[in-house]
């Protein structure tokens, strides 16, 4: 008996104990990461499923998906998300329904997903809530278009404050004056002065005191000509008078036919810079978007719920592209079906309306003609972030110049910053920069306080930014 009790515990250790415990690994992975399916989501299917789950946009709402799926949910996600072509080959009714709901628009395969990526989407899109509104509505928090206060750095206030009081007690001073001249002249018999107007009384002032109100004057003149010595420096496209007083002086800041906000874009939907002014990572220009660029996302973003001032704004849009909403999508005409050509290719909305209008932005930023300047060196390579030159575009309601883009603030930043070793994006060593790296640390290895910066590797050379 206790023979037989041995064989069968061994038998329990070799064999089935092993099931058991990857049964119980595949049980852990099947569980998805709720946070971490929420960054895979952004990142790879926001463009065509709208971040709020409640709404269509290229692709179908996905809130509740879980409950219209066939069952088991998760499986049937799993293989569709994988490759929804293959899922469709083999017969899926379901599959099939999706595919020509949706105008026979194929959904992007994720074969390249793992495992525990794909549970972890599905993880995010199956638990996924809307969040509560608070009570008196969306908008009970933020009013319908936010605008941010904009701190009045002038002292002119102050100016025509001091200038009011000042009159103020001159006719002050000169009723006291007079009142006591009088009671004089009734002790001996005199006539009193007559009682004088408010100029009356600042000319008797000025012919009496001469050199009070002469110092008066000048001060009133210097403090009028300072004013308008900083609007006059605060004219063009050099951005102030002084790099090294940026954040003190009041920068180049045209209007624009639309009033694109980028802190609602930037700070308050997340958008990233990249996304429409990609002219940053391949290019020298970073680009203004197209309106196309815009209608990526307002071909379905028409307005704020009860917000008449976004309506219109987003109505501009459409107006530069000739844009009417049939069912809401940007290749579709009226009736709702996919415009193509002969060839069966789909034929876009601005070939359909002949490229439209185009909105005629006022670029803000301005440098020489003489002037070289590569923003793909300088995002990739040099690894900056936008706001470095730009300032704080995601707080900023339209875009003004924060820095002076002079030549002495340039050069400053190249002798202060150093050579980025590692590629931005790629997060690859910069080898571009590592020979050289190694070559300077020779030359300069007595040199304790050395600093592999920009201008070590010709920064400053006149040839660098000028043709």
């Amino acid at each position: 008996m206790m023979k037989q009790y041995t064989n069968a515990k061994r038998l329990f250790s070799s064999f089935l104990l092993p099931v058991f415990f990857t049964l119980f690994i595949g049980s852990v992975n099947a569980q998805g990461n709720y946070e971490a399916g929420a960054k895979l989501f952004d990142a790879n299917c926001s463009s065509c499923h709208s971040g709020n789950l409640t709404k269509d946009a290229t692709g179908p709402a996905l809130f509740g998906v879980g409950e219209r799926v066939p069952k088991p949910a998760n499986e049937w996600l799993y293989k569709w998300i994988k490759n929804n072509n293959t899922l469709r080959a083999s017969g899926d009714a379901y599959a099939n329904k999706i595919f020509k709901d949706w105008n026979g628009s194929a959904m992007s395969a994720f074969e390249w997903m793992s495992d525990q990526q794909l549970n972890d989407v599905i993880e995010y899109i199956t638990k996924w809530e809307p969040k509560t509104k608070p009570a008196g509505g969306e908008n009970a928090l933020l009013p319908c278009i936010p605008m941010k206060e904009q701190e009045d750095e002038s002292y002119s206030y102050l100016l025509f404050g001091i200038i009011g009081f000042s009159l103020l007690v001159i006719v002050i001073f000169t009723g006291v004056n007079r009142t006591l001249k009088n009671a004089v002249a009734v002790k001996e018999g005199k006539e009193k002065q007559e009682n004088k107007s408010f100029l009356e009384a600042i000319g008797h002032f000025a012919v009496t005191q001469k050199i009070k109100f002469g110092l008066l004057v000048l001060f009133v003149l210097g403090g009028f000509g300072s004013l308008g010595w900083d609007a006059l420096m605060s004219i063009g496209v050099s951005g102030g008078n002084g790099y090294e007083k940026t954040e003190n002086i009041e920068n180049y800041h045209p209007s624009q036919p639309i009033e694109f906000r980028h802190d609602i874009h930037v700070a308050q939907n997340g958008i990233d810079c990249k996304y429409c002014h990609s002219g940053v990572l391949e290019s020298k220009h970073a680009l203004i978007p197209s309106a196309n660029v815009c209608m990526n996302c307002h071909k379905y973003v028409k307005e704020k719920e009860d917000c008449p001032e976004s309506a219109a704004k987003i109505q501009q849009i459409y107006d530069a592209v000739k844009f009417t909403h049939g069912k809401g999508y940007y290749d579709l005409n009226e009736n709702g079906d996919t415009v193509r050509d002969e060839a069966g290719a789909i034929v876009y909305h601005d070939v359909q309306v002949d490229e439209g209008d185009p909105i005629e932005w006022v670029k803000v930023h301005n440098l020489q003609d003489f002037v070289y300047f590569n923003h793909s060196q300088h995002v990739v390579v040099g690894g900056l972030e936008c706001q470095e030159c730009h300032g704080p575009v995601q707080e900023m309601q339209t875009v003004y110049q924060h820095a002076p883009l002079t030549m002495g603030w340039c050069i400053n930043c190249h002798r202060e910053t150093e050579i980025n070793q590692t590629l931005k994006f790629s997060e690859k060593p910069n080898g571009y920069y590592e020979k050289m790296h190694d070559e300077f640390k020779e030359a300069y290895k007595r040199d304790k306080d050395f600093n592999f910066t920009v201008e070590k590797i010709g920064g400053l050379e006149c040839a660098k930014c000028h043709y």
